[in-house]
């Protein structure tokens, strides 16, 4: 029987939007200057306007995109794997964890500082749900923080319920 989980959230954080504002705000403003000088000054620019605004535009969208953060859980017969994808278009393997490697899974409060690597794979700091995975791999001991959905965490207790606490 196989088991296969699959989730895509966003990650969400205030100065992501923070910025996403001031993208906005920059690119609306340098649109104002434009037109101000092509009308005000040089009348002859007026015809490149559009082409200058939508390039602007454009310019603003791509860079906004950038802050745009998904993680998706990815369980699939005892492999936990996390992959990142920016501005929804590249993906990137964050970490592949197999739950037989798994020396402590449970609930945490807030992330610890630690002598071990640290995976960072939260998307909401606001949200309850955060869970700590330390397990042993190539490099030695790794932190593993995300936010799994309740049914994954009960599909993974499947392959290693002495480790795993709910």
């Amino acid at each position: 029987m196989d088991i296969f989980c699959e989730y895509l959230v966003k990650k969400k954080s205030f100065t992501d939007t923070l910025i996403r504002i001031l993208i906005t705000l920059t690119c609306a403003f340098l649109c104002f200057i434009v037109l101000s000088v092509a009308v005000l000054f040089y009348r002859p620019l007026i015809t490149f306007v559009p082409i200058i605004i939508a390039g602007l535009i454009f310019g603003a969208v791509q860079l906004g995109r950038r802050y745009s953060i998904e993680y998706e859980y990815i369980f699939t017969n005892g492999v936990l794997d996390i992959d990142i994808i920016y501005a929804r278009s590249r993906r990137k393997k964050l970490i592949s964890v197999p739950c037989n490697r798994i020396e402590h899974m449970g609930p945490v409060r807030e992330i610890k500082a630690s002598s071990n690597n640290v995976v960072d794979a939260i998307y909401d700091i606001k949200r309850p749900g955060k869970y700590l995975i330390t397990f042993t791999d190539g490099s030695g001991k790794t932190d593993l923080y995300f936010q799994p959905p309740e049914k994954l965490v009960l599909n993974m207790k499947k392959y290693n319920p002495k480790n795993i606490n709910i």
